[in-house]
């Protein structure tokens, strides 16, 4: 045998071993949040990646295997979207699962090779936290924009430690979390290298302290005005959901479980001020079909409003186009405002370059309609009710990308059908991308699914009334708390971040400057 094959079987090996401790690193989103074995995986790789010299071809082959397996398994609930349709597309799962993978492989890479050009410990570690976050931030609006799974969302299991995300968003917890982690390997090399490194102690503490010193009494709720809420999940299975042949009964079973005395809380439907539906909830263009519009009022308070999902007919380009929309109705059946949805999915809800596709996506092409684009952040003004941002589905992971600054909402109303994901990480890592939301923007979100997760999220993160996935039923909840307040990364978004990593690169010049080799202690 010769050493090139060797050598080439040697890669394999380590490659297929690093893409494993990747997957297991994945484990620190949720639902997995209370497993320590996905901080274990990402701190040994840390270790593992900056223990020694190496060069930057060596840093960017072996962090692209770890992040081959960190989003190909991380992101691997997309693949149950091509096994609803009666298994159509099976045949597509190992190509969207190599294909997550190595795309998104590259947001671990390119940081790791770029930190290679530091000679200094220290200062390659930071160099290469800042990268990694800022090319988070990138993830957010290449190719329309992807950023699910932010490293941050990871601390979303307990309000306390996501309250910095007030300051300085997603992104900078990101930034906080890879930082300890990098102590933590640094420490690990301490031991190995039986000297203590000082610079550890950097890493560790600047992270614990912020993220402490942001939480410590952050999470108190303002009281408010009282306002009651009804979320409604039916559950019904993504492949019913568009049959003809049920979908009058599956708009009964929503207004059905909408109606009455909810036997958990004891209220009827008019004593609620706000009933909520998922994600295209309604079968019908309601904007054109009076007689069920007017059958729906059945489930809208005498006093009140219903905020469902459906298809609205619309204008593009001269041309008839179905939106994705939410409409608030009231108990008259008057539809009082509504919201489209903006930022569409990509293979979704329209097909990028679909004159270009090759034969073989022929079938894909022909189940995928374009929908039309909304008005971007779109207020929903009602009188009786507070004004409200909209999101459906996915719109609701875009951090900074959610709400209309200059005139901000009281609450952020997010419809979502989780149910082309089955029972995956999906539907949990969609909710905690809302949490984050919430804290971010210091703004109520009431989150309603056909199913999935719906719960009112508090402007602190705290999430109440959750009905669980694939849940039927009905939940009041009160929400007697104040529905918004401002915060330093509301108003100013992602310039935080960017002064952020202007103070790591900072703390990289710094270290480079005092120390003259990799291994200096």
């Amino acid at each position: 045998m010769t050493n090139a094959v060797k050598s080439f079987k040697q890669k394999v090996v380590l490659f297929f071993g690093l893409m494993c401790a990747g997957a297991v690193g994945s484990l620190v989103f949720p639902p997995f949040v209370n497993s320590l074995a996905g901080y274990a995986a990402l701190t040994l790789f840390l270790f593992y990646l900056f223990y020694g010299e190496r060069n930057k071809k060596e840093l960017f082959f072996m962090a692209y295997a770890f992040g081959f397996g960190f989003y190909a398994v991380g992101f691997s609930w997309i693949n149950n979207a091509l096994l609803i349709d009666d298994n159509r597309f099976a045949a597509f799962v190992p190509v969207v699962f190599f294909a997550t993978g190595g795309f998104f492989g590259l947001f671990w890479a390119v940081p790791a090779a770029l930190s290679g050009k530091i000679k200094e410990r220290y200062g390659r570690m930071l160099a290469f936290c800042a990268a990694f976050v800022f090319f988070e931030w990138v993830r957010s609006f290449i190719f329309t924009g992807f950023p699910w799974n932010l490293l941050g969302t990871a601390l979303s299991f307990d309000v306390r430690f996501i309250q910095g995300a007030a300051y300085v968003g997603t992104y900078g917890l990101s930034l906080m979390l890879m930082m300890f982690l990098c102590g933590v390997a640094l420490l690990g090399m301490s031991v190995k290298e039986r000297i203590f490194l000082r610079g550890s102690l950097f890493f560790l503490f600047i992270p614990l302290i912020f993220v402490f010193g942001m939480g410590y009494g952050a999470s108190e709720l303002e009281k408010g005005e009282s306002m009651k809420v009804r979320l409604v999940q039916p559950s019904i299975p993504q492949t019913l959901k568009w049959h003809k042949a049920v979908a009058y009964k599956n708009f009964r079973e929503y207004i059905d479980l909408s109606k009455g005395e909810n036997e958990e809380s004891g209220l009827n439907l008019d004593d609620v001020d706000l009933v909520f539906w998922g994600e295209t909830a309604c079968p019908y263009f309601l904007d054109y079909d009076r007689e069920h519009l007017q059958e729906l009022t059945e489930a809208v308070p005498q006093n009140g409003f219903l905020v469902t999902g459906l298809l609205r007919v619309g204008m593009e380009n001269g041309k008839t186009t179905p939106y994705n929309s939410m409409f608030v109705i009231n108990g008259k059946g008057e539809i009082k405002d509504y919201y489209d949805k903006a930022h569409l999915v990509p293979f979704g809800e329209y097909l990028p370059f679909r004159a270009y596709l090759p034969d073989f996506m022929k079938p894909i092409a022909g189940v995928i309609g374009d929908l039309g684009r909304g008005e971007k952040y779109k207020l929903i003004k009602v009188d009786g009710l507070p004004v409200m941002g909209g999101a459906i589905c996915y719109e609701s992971i875009f951090p900074s990308e959610v709400l209309n600054k200059s005139e901000k909402p009281e609450i952020l109303a997010v419809l979502a059908n989780d149910g082309w994901y089955g029972v995956s990480a999906g539907p949990y890592q969609h909710l905690a991308a809302a949490v984050m939301r919430a804290v971010e923007e210091g703004i109520t979100v009431i989150r309603s699914a056909n199913t999935g997760i719906s719960a009112v999220i508090a402007p602190n993160g705290e999430v109440l009334g959750r009905i669980e996935l694939n849940e039927k039923g009905a939940k009041d909840v009160k929400i007697d708390f104040k529905l918004s307040k401002n915060t330093i990364y509301g108003q100013w978004g992602n310039f935080v971040l960017m002064g952020l990593l202007a103070l790591v690169l900072l703390g990289v010049v710094v270290s480079v400057s005092t120390g003259n080799s990799y291994n200096r202690k």
